[in-house]
């Protein structure tokens, strides 16, 4: 197992941290540069373009870093698609901030992509074969975040409801449980 150095973590959560202050802000994020952020975030520019190529860069390792941690926790438990769905509705929702700047960044197709990600790899734990793989964990995907978003930004649904609604609309991911 690697040793993460200290230093380096709480330099990448002040970054962090300052973009979500910055999206808090709404500070129009099509302008927002490297150096504001190392600015907002009391880190030289370097240290920022160290970590870090773009402001966008920083949204995404923190979504990717996300999915990590919910394949990793669904490797060890035999999962159902309703309880995965219902997983994904409870972690999410302690996650507003990530979807948040997902809307602040525009950032929705980059976070689909990786959703699909997600999904192949979903299917692959379970050993399912799909014919059209990439479409199949596309569609899952775009219907996955819009839910996601609706439901913890919008608060529209109960858990119970949204999962019903999300597993209707996919036929019960069928294609990769």
């Amino acid at each position: 197992m690697q040793k993460i150095d200290q230093r380096t973590y709480r330099t990448k959560r002040k970054i962090e941290s300052a973009m979500l202050q910055l999206c808090h802000d709404n500070v129009t994020f099509a302008k927002l540069t490297g150096p504001q952020v190392a600015q907002a975030a009391h880190v030289s520019r370097q240290t920022f373009y160290r970590y870090y190529l773009t402001p966008e860069q920083v949204i995404v390792t923190i979504l990717d870093r996300h999915l990590d941690e919910f394949l990793s926790a669904f490797r060890f438990q035999d999962l159902t698609a309703q309880g995965m769905v219902i997983q994904l509705l409870q972690a999410w929702q302690k996650r507003t901030d990530a979807f948040e700047m997902i809307e602040w960044s525009n950032t929705r197709q980059l976070f689909i992509q990786r959703l699909a990600n997600f999904n192949h790899q979903i299917a692959l734990r379970n050993n399912k074969a799909l014919i059209d793989e990439t479409t199949i964990c596309n569609v899952y995907a775009a219907a996955t975040y819009m839910f996601l978003r609706d439901y913890v930004l919008e608060h529209k649904w109960t858990p119970e409801q949204a999962t019903k609604l999300l597993l209707h609309l996919t036929n019960g991911l069928s294609d990769l449980f």
